[in-house]
């Protein structure tokens, strides 16, 4: 992972802008967002944002890109996330090593949050972030529960 240092604040929001992730988020929320946490990454295809065991806590939310979320091996995946979705919330919430990779399947932008930052941003953008963290995890939830009963039957 490259961090990407000398992106315009201008430039950020235009690409974070375009992100269902942060339609709840006013213009000055984003700013904010980004100009505490000013942490975007580069992952280039086929790298790791994050390998399974690392002891690395931060929540990426994909800006541009698509990453494979596998256990053991790339062939085995879970699953693919993309822009406006996140990765990395099980270490980010329990403060637990990686139970999962992910793999960028070509070049890919992420902005990272660690929880310090988390507990710094103004309350309303911190409750936005959290809700949009519960919706992406009920959503995965019901599409894992929809891949249970269809091996069930």
């Amino acid at each position: 992972m490259k961090l990407l240092e000398n992106v315009p604040l201008f430039k950020q929001l235009e690409i974070i802008n375009r992100l269902a992730f942060f339609k709840e988020f006013t213009l000055a929320e984003r700013q904010v967002l980004l100009e505490s946490f000013g942490h975007l990454y580069l992952v280039q295809q086929e790298r790791h944002a994050f390998k399974r065991f690392e002891k690395d806590n931060r929540l990426y939310i994909v800006l541009s890109g698509e990453f494979l979320i596998f256990k053991q091996d790339a062939a085995h995946d879970l699953g693919k996330v993309g822009p406006g979705e996140f990765l990395g919330e099980g270490a980010f919430i329990t403060n637990r090593e990686r139970s999962t990779s992910a793999q960028a399947l070509k070049d890919s932008i992420i902005l990272a949050i660690t929880p310090d930052a988390l507990t710094r941003l103004p309350n309303v953008i911190r409750e936005k972030i959290k809700d949009k963290l519960i919706e992406g995890m009920s959503h995965r939830i019901a599409k894992l529960n929809a891949f249970i009963e269809g091996q069930e039957t």
